[in-house]
């Protein structure tokens, strides 16, 4: 329960991140209307915490510890891939016996999930680049330690 407690701020902080972009990128879609319909915004407020708690497990490294990032990535997504699926059924986003719309919805995930798994590489990939450009002058300002 502590470790609970502890994780609380990142994890409500994460989750009003990603609210807001995703309410965001969904008006980028329905640019046309002028309100959002209340139902909506609870439904993506549903998803956004249900990633930030599946974030949390298999990428904070404080649930998740012994396990490859390439196979966090896979079960995150296949995990993600059904609970935003399961949304798709429970609030009825679009007719669920067409097959077409099935294969449009899987798409779009997919090429969100890389875009945005893109987005995380790039800036982890600059990140460790200023790491490792600190620790270059470190270790030159600090010879033999």
């Amino acid at each position: 329960m502590k470790k609970i407690l502890q994780a609380l701020p990142e994890l409500l902080t994460n989750l009003c991140i990603s609210f807001t972009i995703a309410t965001l990128v969904y008006t980028l879609f329905d640019w046309n209307k002028e309100t959002m319909r209340r139902g909506w915004v609870f439904e993506i407020l549903l998803l956004c915490a249900i990633a930030t708690l599946l974030q949390y497990v298999f990428f904070s490294g404080k649930a998740v510890k012994r396990l490859s990032y390439l196979w966090r990535m896979v079960i995150f997504a296949v995990l993600m891939l059904g609970v935003v699926s399961g949304a798709a059924v429970l609030f009825q986003w679009f007719p669920l016996d067409q097959m077409g719309s099935w294969l449009w919805f899987v798409g779009i995930f997919l090429v969100g999930f890389a875009a945005i798994t893109l987005v995380f590489e790039l800036v982890f990939r600059f990140k460790r680049r200023e790491y490792d450009e600190a620790l270059g002058r470190y270790k030159r300002q600090n010879p033999g330690q």
